[in-house]
């Protein structure tokens, strides 16, 4: 039970880091589970600065085959790859 709180509060705390980024690029309050693509908030440009935000902030590789829009639609879903990616996170 301890390591399943562990993920959950690991989760949250990636989560507000994300949804702030997001914010900032959006320069709107978001919600984590904001989809910023249905939004309109993000163009092509503006997605592959997330890409290279995510992998120089947590260390992580975006492979060819992780760029797909679900990964990075909200703060609550990149929070959930980043946890995947770096391999502490198996209840997503």
């Amino acid at each position: 039970m301890e390591d399943l709180a562990r993920v959950v509060q690991h989760r949250a705390e990636l989560t507000k880091e994300l949804l702030a980024y997001f914010g900032s690029m959006a320069e709107i309050e978001l919600a984590p589970d904001d989809d910023i693509f249905a939004l309109g908030l993000v163009n092509s440009l503006r997605a592959l600065e997330i890409v290279v935000h995510v992998e120089s902030t947590y260390g992580i590789s975006v492979d060819v085959d992780d760029l797909e829009l679900d990964n990075f639609r909200s703060a609550a879903r990149a929070a959930a790859f980043v946890a995947r990616k770096r391999g502490g996170d198996s209840h997503s």
